[in-house]
C-alpha cells in the first residue's frame, strides 16, 4: 500500500473537510463532557457520554462549519509528523488455515489519518477532564470517539471507547435466530447476526485496535479501558472487548498486569449465544463491577435477552423505567 502524501494535492478536499470537522466536533464534545456535574461512575455517568454524543451528531455540521475559515488548522508536513513504520499484521501462529483467527492489522498514524482525517499526533484536543485521542468513523459518519480521562495533575487513568450506532430500520422484524459459528476472532463463537459481526471486522476492528494499543503503549498510567456502547454500538464493543482480551498475547504488546476492562451497553440486543456472554462475564471478572447491561425501558432490545432473574443478576441488567 502506498502510505505517503507526496504533495498538498494528495491531501484531498474530503480529508481536509474531515480533519476540520473532527477538530471542531471533538473539541466541543469533550468540552461538554467536562461540564457534566456528576463525575462519579454511575449509570448517569455512562449515559452522559451517550447523550452528549447523540446531541453532537444531531447538529448539521456540514452546514454549520465555514471550512475555508479553518483551513489554517491543517498542519504542514503531515507525512513527516506521522512518520512511522508500515502497517503491522499480527497472525496467530497456533492455528492452521482455514481454522485460524483472522490476522490483526495495526495501522500506522498516517494510514489512520488518510482513513478518517484525524490523528492525535497532529493536534491535541484538550478539556478540563478529557483529552480526545480519536474519532471512530463508520463509512463516512462519525459514530464514536476515544478519549482519556485526566485526574488531578493531568495523569491519565481511564481510556474511554464510546460508540453509538442505531440498529438499521426493520432490525427487530426478523425474530428468527439463525446460529452462525464463527472462528475468525476467537476459537469459536456462536453469533446470530452475521452482518453485525462483518461490519465490526470491516470497519472497526483495525481502527479500534490501532488506537487502543498505541495509547496503552504510550500511557502506562492507564488502568481502565471503559467501553460504552449504544444499540449496535454495544454489540461492536462486546465483540471488541472479547477480541482484545482473547488476542492481546498475540500482539507482542505488554499490557499492564492490573489493566481492567469494563463494558456498559444501552438498548443493545442479544446477538450471540449465552456462552459468548458467559465467557465475557468470566473474562471481565465480577459483573457487578465490570459489566452493566442497561435498557431505557422494557423495549425490543430487552426482549431479545429472554431474561430470567438469575440472568439479570449475571449480566447486571438494569431497566431505567
Amino acid at each position: 500500500m502506498n502510505d505517503t502524501i507526496d504533495n498538498d494535492e494528495e491531501l484531498t478536499a474530503k480529508i481536509k473537510k474531515n480533519f476540520i470537522t473532527n477538530i471542531i466536533f471533538g473539541q466541543k464534545l469533550i468540552n461538554n463532557l467536562s461540564c457534566e456535574k456528576n463525575k462519579n461512575v454511575t449509570i448517569d455517568y455512562f449515559m452522559s457520554h451517550i447523550k452528549n454524543f447523540k446531541k453532537q451528531i444531531s447538529e448539521n455540521w456540514e452546514m454549520k462549519i465555514n471550512f475555508e475559515k479553518y483551513v489554517d488548522l491543517i498542519p504542514q508536513n503531515i507525512q513527516e509528523k506521522l512518520k512511522d513504520d508500515t502497517d503491522i499484521v499480527f497472525k496467530n501462529k497456533n492455528y492452521i488455515e482455514p481454522y485460524c483467527k483472522k490476522p490483526m492489522k495495526i495501522s500506522t498514524p498516517l494510514s489512520i489519518f488518510k482513513k478518517i482525517g484525524f490523528h492525535y499526533k497532529l493536534v491535541k484536543l484538550e478539556s478540563q477532564f478529557y483529552d480526545l485521542f480519536g474519532m471512530i468513523h463508520y463509512q463516512d459518519k462519525i459514530i464514536g470517539y476515544i478519549c482519556l480521562g485526566k485526574k488531578n495533575g493531568g495523569v491519565y487513568k481511564n481510556l474511554y471507547v464510546v460508540i453509538h450506532k442505531p440498529y438499521e430500520e426493520g432490525f427487530y422484524e426478523n425474530k428468527k435466530k439463525k446460529l452462525i459459528i464463527i472462528n475468525e476472532m476467537t476459537e469459536e463463537i456462536g453469533f446470530f447476526e452475521r452482518d453485525c459481526y462483518s461490519r465490526y471486522l470491516k470497519y472497526l476492528r483495525s481502527i479500534l485496535f490501532s488506537f487502543v494499543v498505541e495509547i496503552l503503549k504510550e500511557h502506562e498510567t492507564v488502568k481502565n479501558v471503559i467501553c460504552i456502547g449504544n444499540e449496535e454500538g454495544g454489540n461492536f464493543l462486546q465483540l471488541f472487548t472479547m477480541d482484545i482480551i482473547n488476542n492481546k498475547n498475540d500482539l507482542n504488546v505488554k499490557f499492564a498486569d492490573d489493566l481492567s476492562f469494563y463494558l456498559f451497553t444501552n438498548n443493545t440486543a442479544m446477538l450471540s449465544t449465552e456462552t459468548f456472554y458467559n465467557d465475557l462475564v468470566t473474562y471481565l471478572g465480577n459483573p457487578v463491577n465490570s459489566i452493566l447491561t442497561c435498557f431505557e425501558e422494557r423495549n425490543n432490545a430487552y426482549d431479545t435477552w429472554e431474561f430470567n432473574e438469575s440472568k439479570r443478576q449475571k449480566y447486571n441488567v438494569i431497566v431505567l423505567k
